[in-house]
């Protein structure tokens, strides 16, 4: 039986969460930016220890708070299958103290509603 891992990619506009699940995808890296206005799924598969381990990456556009219940997340389809990822990859800008500040409380959130 293979298992699918559920990862969502999270951060402010312009911090480079689509430069990373490109880079990781296909090992490219693009100098341009192209904001993402909906989330993006990919679905590659790895090999780790011999087993094969099935993913689902969740490219997300900015969001304005994580959805506290299951109700919120489906009303905005953005968000869809935010609540039920296994691992969150929370992004930001090093040179940007705003958008540490935006994952910090991003995932306050999430600490406070899963």
């Amino acid at each position: 039986m293979v298992t699918t891992f559920k990862i969502a990619v999270l951060g402010a506009q312009g911090v480079g969460k689509s430069a990373i699940v490109r880079q990781f995808m296909y090992n490219e890296f693009s100098e341009t930016s192209v904001p993402t206005k909906t989330r993006r799924v990919f679905l590659p598969a790895v090999v780790m220890n011999g087993h094969v381990h099935e993913l689902q990456i969740m490219d997300f556009p900015p969001i304005s708070s994580f959805p506290v219940n299951t109700l919120q997340e489906w009303a905005d389809s953005c968000c869809r299958g935010l609540r039920s990822a296994h691992a969150y990859i929370l992004v930001y800008d090093i040179c940007c103290f705003d958008s540490f500040e935006y994952i910090k409380t991003l995932r306050q959130q999430i600490l406070e509603t899963r």
